[in-house]
């Protein structure tokens, strides 16, 4: 029998991070640290975050903000009057951190830029999110994730094209997510920092620093080596340029050179019979294995020697990218499925991300979980991305605008009374 969990309160449990973020990146980080044991708090202004009310289902919540601001408590602070700064002030006095993704001009409005939260409290691990970094021409400009999937090049590099229109990437706001992690991890640094030198500091992130290193990949360059990729950007590209060829057109030219042959045939995924499939085979004995069982010769594979840069090894590579694509077709999924899994090679069927709500496998490692929202709604959402074995804290969802303000002025040492004064000068709601 299994033994039952014991709900410890997480490594961060005694850790306070006010989190003045609105959309993705600034929430995700908080609910990162959330998850880790920290008390977030988030500091909303009376409108709430925006994302309260994006694809609303029930006032001042919205099916985006919900798996964004899961365990955080909220206070609902009004920056603008006197008395709701005060209340500002002695919330950074009792917090060892701060993250904000806001713009310069308003951090400095509302009095939570880090010079000044920093002078209040010289302990503060401040974590700065910007769109472009803090120095250089576009460093005051606002920016979001599909903005800058084009600014970096991930909208040509991914090549999807809709109606004849540049696609994004659609699946995730990974950019965004992305930034909220390096946020998160850097209020554990810089807490980690603080303690070897009683000292807080200024930490900065941006979209733009995380969509370079998820392109990492991509980004790397070797002198006098270049990619092929890069090689077309200097001597193919500006022919077609010069030549007014439309956007169509540079794709396809773009892509032949972006996506290594090799990868053509073995990284990819595959229209089958009645679906689709994901072939993972990176590791050359996996491509060997997955050789033998179609019956195919391919000494890119098999020849160390071989040189695949010549116009043969160029059509063998469209050869068999052709016969692969006819074979996977012909079959369906769940038998490519078990005939490759059988064999020891990595697949899995092309689905849906619906399904994951309730997927075996998601649902054994907690990875999706079902929490009571208080509008009375059951809401599954992600759940943590670390466990931690000595226990976790309490699963709690989203917090109702405000819902903790009472509570938090409390904490920092407000009365009932003048709690009440606060409510009704309207710093707070």
């Amino acid at each position: 029998m299994s033994q039952p969990t014991i709900s410890l309160p997480g490594p961060l449990s005694g850790i306070r991070v006010l989190e003045f973020g609105s959309f993705v990146a600034g929430p995700w980080a908080g609910q990162l640290l959330a998850d880790m044991g920290a008390d977030v708090i988030k500091v909303e202004p009376p409108s709430g975050d925006p994302w309260r009310h994006a694809s609303p289902f029930a006032p001042n919540e919205s099916r985006v903000f919900v798996p964004l601001n899961r365990g955080v408590r909220s206070i609902c602070l009004d920056l603008k009057q006197e008395s709701g700064r005060a209340v500002l002030r002695r919330l950074i006095e009792s917090a060892d951190g701060i993250i904000s993704n806001n713009r310069r001009d308003t951090a400095l409005k509302l009095g939570i830029d880090y010079e000044t939260v920093s002078r209040i409290n010289p302990q503060l691990v401040y974590v700065d999110i910007t769109a472009y970094g803090s120095e250089g021409p576009r460093a005051d400009m606002p920016g979001f994730d599909l903005i800058l999937q084009g600014y970096t090049g991930a909208v040509t590099s991914e090549g999807k094209i809709s109606n004849g229109q540049p696609e994004v990437v659609w699946s995730s706001s990974y950019i965004d997510f992305s930034t909220g992690y390096a946020a998160a991890n850097g209020i554990l640094a810089g807490i980690i920092g603080r303690g070897k030198t009683g000292k807080g500091q200024l930490v900065s992130t941006s979209l733009l620093g995380n969509a370079i290193a998820m392109q990492t990949l991509r980004i790397a360059d070797i002198e006098g080596i270049p990619a092929p990729a890069r090689t077309w950007h200097e001597e193919v590209y500006p022919g077609l340029k010069k030549r007014g060829a439309s956007y169509e057109e540079i794709q396809i030219s773009y892509q032949q050179a972006v996506r290594p042959m090799i990868y053509r045939c073995y990284y990819r995924a595959y229209k089958t019979l009645d679906g689709g499939l994901t072939l993972g085979t990176l590791a050359v004995h996996a491509r060997a294995r997955l050789l033998d069982v179609f019956g195919l010769e391919d000494p890119r594979v098999t020849d160390p020697e071989y040189d695949d840069s010549t116009p043969e090894a160029t059509e063998l590579g469209l050869r068999l990218t052709r016969q692969f694509e006819e074979i996977f077709a012909g079959k369906t999924t769940d038998y490519w499925f078990k005939e490759l899994r059988a064999h020891d090679i990595p697949c899995e069927p092309v689905r849906f991300v619906e399904e994951m709500i309730t997927d075996e496998q998601v649902l054994a490692n907690n990875y999706v979980i079902e929490l009571e929202h208080h509008t009375g709604h059951k809401i599954r959402t992600s759940g943590p991305v670390l466990q931690f074995a000595d226990g976790m804290p309490e699963a709690r969802s989203s917090p109702a605008l405000g819902a903790h303000t009472d509570e938090v002025l409390a904490d920092i040492g407000y009365s009932p009374g003048e709690v009440a004064g606060l409510r009704r000068d309207g710093s707070v709601n």
